[in-house]
């Protein structure tokens, strides 16, 4: 038993001493092994450079330095971390592509993160408008959702009523004022052109308030348009021609037909308020008459009132075209010039001169002589008459010598037969001249006075009629052609003292004025009338027919001297009861009466 119980404790030391010293030695604690991060999202997923995003995931290192986050592979500032989440700044220079994080545990890559590009504005139309115009905004990186773009107006929003990424529509607010307009994005803001509000015009004031349908008005105020043709002028409603704008003033012509009312001006801003303006009911028309008054020199008269021209040194034609007065003559330069208003313009520098004068729309038509040639000018352009031989062109009276018909020109004249001194009645259309007379069949002839009326070329002049036996003239036959074929004029006899100066067709009458055996003369279809009115003058020197019924002849009183016209074959002096010259006495002579126009 004893022997036993010892075998036991031996037993018992062994396992407690002895067996734990053959056990192996211990190795430490295990090592850890590395994780791979994981991304789960991104907050926001667009968003500008500098934009703060959250990441959210998993395995993230704890020290923000030991996360590399990258955008689209630019490396982001990581400014904390957790396990879990990291936040980072969105880099400049980068793209729109994937997140990426990475660790020691690896690369993890997230989803995409947006790049919002900032706006930019290239141009807008109309660039300038009234509030409420619709306005088209061009450029890059808009929003193609409209509430998504706040576009403003110098400051003031307006609403976007379509959009895509390049294009929007716009209405420019009622508040808004001129300055630039501005597109914002959450890609950020850019600033455009200026938009320009147009205003509504005021009217001030105008002056005259009262006036007769051919003046001028100048209407002063404010917001007018400085191109005269973007501002509608209204007199009670009739539209009037402006001549001139600025922002604060206008001048304008009082229309004819008219009523009186309230004038007004339209601009692309608006309608203006009204201004009270009111008809000047004139007692009768206007009428001019030019020629010299041994006071003052040559000019025109405008209902008896002279105005003496400069520059000129004879007056030889008039003509009028609305209430502009258009006259020829020589000038002291010596060089071609008509009077427009009494005011000089020039045709040419060279040496000559103007006798006849005609206006068809904005063309002004001259004929005279150029360095000794004898010439007709459309506005500058010279045109030289073209001839066999030698051109005669004379007389006192040239008012009608000239004409214009739908852009042709025609000029009454005579041609030399040869080298002999007999003339050949000629007229030349647009410079080419075409013969009336051969110069063979009888004595000299000349054209005088021209006339166009529809596709029928009137001309006027004179024939000698000479003695068989003798040769001599025994009269100087007042002669009219009609296309080129002569029209029968009668005379009470024969008179070497006849003279053709003018001519006017009103429908199927033709009117010729002149003079006959000394004294002045109309015809009307061939047949002389009124003589015992118009043979008061040494000559009639010009017709005109006023509204197709009242017939104005002007000419000279041989009785006084004294410039005159007849109206109806009523004789009307200018200066009445003038005989004698002085201070306030012209005492002119016939041929200083050259025209008459009536408006």
């Amino acid at each position: 038993m004893k022997t036993l119980i010892t075998y036991l404790l031996i037993v018992i030391f062994a396992a407690l001493f002895i067996l734990p010293g053959c056990k192996k030695n211990n190795p430490g604690p295990k090592p850890i092994i590395p994780v791979l991060p994981k991304i789960t999202a991104i907050s926001p997923t667009s968003g500008t450079a500098g934009t703060s995003v959250t990441i959210t995931g998993s395995a993230f290192e704890l020290s923000a330095a030991a996360n590399t986050v990258k955008f689209n592979g630019t490396v982001a500032a990581v400014s904390s971390a957790t396990a879990t989440t990291l936040i980072v700044t969105a880099p400049a220079g980068a793209g729109t592509g994937p997140v990426s994080v990475t660790t020691t545990g690896g690369t993890a890559t997230g989803p995409t993160f947006t790049y919002l590009l900032a706006p930019g504005v290239t141009s807008i139309s109309p660039a300038s408008g009234v509030a409420g115009v619709s306005v088209t905004l061009t450029g890059t990186n808009f929003d193609a959702v409209a509430a998504n773009n706040v576009v403003k107006f110098h400051g003031v929003a307006a609403t976007v009523t379509a959009a895509t990424t390049t294009s929007l529509v716009v209405t420019a607010p009622a508040a808004g004022s001129t300055g630039a307009v501005t597109v914002t994005t959450t890609g950020g803001t850019a600033t455009g052109p200026v938009f320009t509000y147009l205003l509504a015009p005021v009217i001030a004031g105008i002056s005259p308030a009262t006036a007769a349908a051919g003046a001028a008005v100048t209407i002063t105020g404010t917001n007018f348009d400085a191109t005269a043709a973007n501002d509608v002028v209204k007199f009670n409603g009739t539209v009037a021609t402006v001549t001139s704008a600025t922002a604060t003033q206008i001048i304008a012509t009082v229309p004819a037909g008219g009523t009186n009312g309230n004038i007004t001006v339209t601009t692309p801003g608006g309608t203006s308020n009204g201004m009270a303006f009111t008809y000047l009911v004139a007692t009768g028309p206007n009428i001019y008459v030019v020629g010299s008054d041994t006071r003052s020199g040559f000019g025109y008269w405008k209902n008896s009132a002279f105005t003496a021209t400069t520059d000129c040194n004879g007056a030889d034609a008039m003509v009028g075209s609305g209430t502009d007065i258009y006259f020829a003559g020589p000038s002291t330069t010596q060089t071609p010039t008509y009077w427009k208003n009494n005011t000089a313009v020039h045709v040419s520098s060279q040496t000559g001169f103007t006798s006849s004068v005609a206006v068809s729309g904005a063309d002004v038509y001259c004929l005279g002589v150029l360095n000794n040639v004898y010439t007709y000018w459309k506005n500058t352009t010279a045109t030289p008459l073209t001839t066999t031989s030698l051109i005669y062109l004379t007389g006192t009276y040239q008012n009608n010598e000239l004409a214009v018909s739908n852009g042709d020109v025609y000029v009454a004249g005579a041609q030399y037969l040869g080298n002999s001194t007999i003339l050949k009645a000629t007229y030349w259309k647009n410079g080419s001249p075409i013969d009336l007379t051969d110069g063979i069949h009888s004595g000299s002839a000349r054209a005088t006075a021209v006339y166009v009326s529809g596709a029928d070329v009137y001309v006027a002049g004179l024939e000698e009629i000479r003695d068989i036996t003798t040769g001599g003239i025994i009269n100087e036959a007042p002669r009219l052609w009609k296309n080129g074929v002569s029209v029968p004029i009668t005379t009470p006899a024969n008179s070497i003292f006849n003279t053709i100066t003018s001519i006017l067709v009103s429908g199927s009458d033709v009117y010729l004025g002149g003079q006959y055996n000394g004294a002045g003369a109309v015809w009307k279809n061939g047949a002389m009338i009124n003589t015992a009115a118009y043979s008061v003058a040494e000559v009639v020197s010009s017709i005109f027919l006023y509204n197709n019924t009242d017939l104005y002849i002007s000419g000279a009183s041989s009785s006084s001297g004294n410039n005159c016209y007849w109206k109806n074959g009523n004789f009307v002096e200018m200066d009445p009861g003038c005989t004698h010259q002085g201070a306030n006495c012209a005492a002119t002579f016939a041929n200083q009466v050259v025209s008459i126009y009536v408006k």
